[in-house]
């Protein structure tokens, strides 16, 4: 894969006319090479990004050593938001990049949708800042509502509570769960009953 750089145009959030955002579900390590494709043909797209620390190591004459390289990687293996119109679809297709475009009842849900990206985006942008773990497994826990902070507004569920202070939190995001250790005393939330 290339290396990523982080960019955001705002106009993924705002379809005109018969535009519609899309996730596409890409073949693996071709998230990078659908979003220059795309930049290429004129078509808005967003891939999420987040910090990983990479340990290199080398051998030099002999002796060994290591360090760490900080690097930006996708938040979410093999997805990709684009904005298109219909006729834009099969142009998506030609770069060799995808598997399959998804969602087949996109118009209904793309508040929801948009919403999401929003999110990922309040995610992306505290995951410059701090570590932040990705899971994919939903498990069962309790569910809350953070009213306060910077996750203000998002839904989670109480994976493990270390210490007083110390809980790991899941949050959920495109079919996937960030999971972050906060302290409970920093934000205001309040129990979800489902």
């Amino acid at each position: 894969m290339s290396s990523l750089e982080y960019s955001f145009d705002e106009s993924i959030l705002a379809p005109e006319g018969d535009e519609i955002v899309r996730a596409v579900f890409t073949r693996p390590l071709n998230e990078g090479n659908l979003r220059e494709f795309c930049e290429k043909k004129g078509i808005v797209s967003y891939l999420p990004l987040k910090k990983v620390n990479r340990v290199m190591r080398r051998t030099y004459k002999g002796k060994s050593y290591q360090y760490q390289n900080v690097v930006l990687r996708p938040m979410f293996s093999s997805y990709v938001f684009v904005k298109m119109k219909p006729d834009q679809r099969a142009d998506i297709y030609h770069s060799n990049a995808i598997v399959r475009v998804l969602g087949d009842d996109v118009r209904e849900n793309q508040g929801k949708l948009l919403d999401e990206i929003r999110l990922i985006r309040q995610i992306e942008t505290i995951a410059m800042t701090e570590e932040l773990e990705f899971n994919t497994d939903v498990k069962e826990g309790d569910r809350f509502l953070i009213e306060s902070g910077p996750w203000q507004g998002v839904y989670g569920w109480l994976k493990k509570k270390r210490k007083r202070f110390l809980w790991t939190v899941e949050i959920e995001c495109v079919n996937s769960l960030v999971q972050a250790t906060i302290d409970p005393s920093q934000y205001k939330m309040s129990p979800v009953e489902e």
